[in-house]
Formats: structure tokens, C-alpha cells, sequence
């Protein structure tokens, strides 16, 4: 080889080698969206942690939040990740039905009685939804949990009977909130999550199910009269980012980026539970009446919410086999608080 060659050869590899160090070192920047309002103290904790990454990677990972469904409702938010418009959000699990058959399992209805057996259930199942969601493309950071849901109305009613004379909210393009509507033969009025408070203030809807942290948030109260003291789901959301976008960071900032996050949601986490029940004291400041159901019509909505699981499985929802390990951790974590 000629000298000139071994000259040229060395200033490639040289070119390459700044080129490649260049790119790993370089600031990879999220887009990320929420539909929590800005000035939330769910946003501000997220902007203070987005702001840690960044001081802790030099900057090498930065985000920009759009909170308040400026950029859409959550369909919105995983479209404009597919585009690659979005890098990630904070989204209900119900828009992820299409792709994962795994991310709607702690939604089944009337399934836990309380925080705690939600907690150890999912201490042992979370790892099983979270490598569904990666095997699809998502950098799944984890769940976080914003309550139980009831169901709240500018109308009364305690009954499956009076649920079904009442306009019920249902998440548009939610397959698992329709077919669970379905099971207590309610026909639901789908709207996006930034419709509803528009829907509720001229009536095109007069019922939601959602927790009463989230009703208070998002202001959906002022419009409602009524509280059913009959929790009808566990509802979390998930925190996603681009698998893609992710994988450009450095594994060292990779997992600093995750552990994070992790402890982010959990800290949130926590915080939703300790303010479920002042929220719903709240609610009841504020002027809404709570429902009790008879014995005979709880026997009736937890009969309807079986099907609902039925349902579920044929509409392949979820599959069989998580349903029954849910049912089987759930069985076994009863047992032994019972001894």
C-alpha cells in the first residue's frame, strides 16, 4: 500500500471515529405530550424531573412537554408518534388496545377491592404488559396509577336500569370502554378526553366514570350532581416513548433516563392514591350526593362486569392466558391476607 493510501485510510477512520463520537455525545431531544393540564402538580413534578435528566446528562437528553392535549387527546398523541411529529406521552391505556393485547389487563371491571392488592398484583404482573408494549415499538417507562373510577352524573340513578336511560361518556375509538358499556347495555356516547367538558356543559353527555382526582383536574365536577359509591375500574396510564428515538441515547443515559421516570410515576403514583379519598371528601364539599347501591343492584353491575370480561377474551381485547394469571395472583395475595 502507497503512502498517500495509508494517509487517506487514516484520515477516514480518523473522520469516521469524531463522526461516530459526535453522534453519540449529541443532544437527543423528546417531544412528549400529556392531556394533565399545565400548572398541575402532576406537570410540575414532570418538568422538574425532564429538567434533572437534562442537568444529569449535560444535556445530552432534553424534552419538550406539551401538556394540556394541545397536541390532541391521546389517539392524537400515538399518531403523531408514528409520525415521528411526537416522541412520547403519557397516555390512558384504552388508545393502546389496537396494539398490545396485554396494556388493558388491570382494567377489568370491578376486579380489585382496594390500592394495596393493586399493588402487590402488580408488582408481580407489570414486567408482563411492559415487554408487550416494547415487542410493539415503545420504550414503555412504566405505570402509574390515578385511581378507581366511579360513576358521577348530573343525574340520579344506583341501578343498570337507570344507567341505561343516562347519555354515558365512553373514550372515542376505545374498544374495551364500548364493550364494556355493552355488557350493562348502556349505549355510549364516544367523545375524545378534550371533548367531554364541552359535552357535559350542553348535555350531549351526562354521565362519565372516571376518579374523582381526574374529575377534579380536569374540572369535569362542575357539571355533575352525583357520585355512585361503587368503584367500576382501576385506571392508569402509561408513560411511552419512541423505541427508536430511545435507542439513540447512550445506554448509560438510557437507563439514568428510565430509572428516572420510574421513580417519577411511582412518586406521582403514590401521591394519586393519597388523594383519592380526599377528592372524593372534596366532591362532596362541593355539593355532589353520593349513591348507594343496593345490595341486590351491586349483585347486578358485578354479574354485568363478568361478562364484560368475557367479552374482553372474544374480542381479543386481552388474551385468555393474562386474564387467568391476573385471576390466579389476585386468588393467591387474597388467600394469604386472609390467613
Amino acid at each position: 500500500m502507497t503512502i498517500s493510501k495509508r494517509l487517506f485510510l487514516r484520515g477516514l477512520i480518523l473522520t469516521l471515529s469524531i463522526g461516530l463520537a459526535s453522534s453519540i455525545g449529541a443532544e437527543t431531544n423528546f417531544k412528549i405530550a400529556t392531556v394533565s393540564p399545565d400548572g398541575s402538580a402532576w406537570m410540575r413534578d414532570l418538568r422538574r424531573t425532564t429538567s434533572l435528566i437534562e442537568a444529569q446528562t449535560e444535556s445530552r437528553v432534553s424534552f419538550r412537554v406539551y401538556p394540556g392535549g394541545v397536541m390532541g387527546d391521546d389517539r392524537a398523541v400515538l399518531r403523531k408518534m408514528r409520525a415521528r411529529q411526537l416522541h412520547g406521552g403519557i397516555v390512558q391505556t384504552g388508545v393502546l388496545e389496537p396494539i398490545s393485547s396485554a396494556v388493558q389487563l388491570y382494567n377489568l371491571p370491578m376486579f380489585f377491592r382496594d390500592f394495596e392488592e393493586v399493588t402487590k398484583v402488580r408488582s408481580t404482573l407489570d414486567q408482563i404488559l411492559l415487554q408487550d408494549l416494547a415487542d410493539h415499538g415503545f420504550e414503555a417507562l412504566g405505570f402509574v396509577g390515578v385511581g378507581f373510577a366511579n360513576a358521577m352524573s348530573s343525574k340520579s340513578g344506583t341501578s343498570i336500569s337507570d344507567a341505561r336511560r343516562l347519555k354515558v361518556w365512553a373514550p372515542k375509538g376505545d374498544a374495551g370502554a364500548v364493550r364494556l358499556l355493552d355488557a350493562f347495555g348502556i349505549v355510549p356516547v364516544p367523545l375524545s378526553i378534550v371533548d367531554v367538558l364541552a359535552g357535559l356543559q350542553t348535555g350531549l353527555i351526562d354521565t362519565v366514570a372516571v376518579p374523582p382526582t381526574a374529575a377534579i383536574v380536569l374540572q369535569w365536577h362542575t357539571q355533575l350532581d352525583y357520585i355512585l359509591d361503587l368503584p367500576f375500574m382501576y385506571i392508569y396510564s402509561v408513560f411511552v416513548l419512541d423505541a427508536r428515538q430511545f435507542a439513540r441515547l447512550d445506554p448509560n443515559d438510557q437507563e439514568l433516563t428510565r430509572n428516572t421516570f420510574r421513580t417519577f410515576l411511582s412518586r406521582v403514583e403514590q401521591q394519586n392514591y393519597a388523594d383519592h379519598d380526599r377528592a372524593l371528601a372534596a366532591l362532596q364539599r362541593q355539593g355532589l350526593t353520593v349513591l348507594t347501591p343496593s345490595d341486590e343492584e351491586v349483585a347486578e353491575w358485578r354479574d354485568a362486569a363478568k361478562r364484560a370480561a368475557a367479552a374482553w377474551v372474544a374480542s381479543d381485547i386481552l388474551v385468555n392466558e393474562h386474564v387467568n394469571l391476573l385471576a390466579k395472583t389476585v386468588a393467591s395475595y387474597r388467600e394469604s391476607a386472609s390467613r
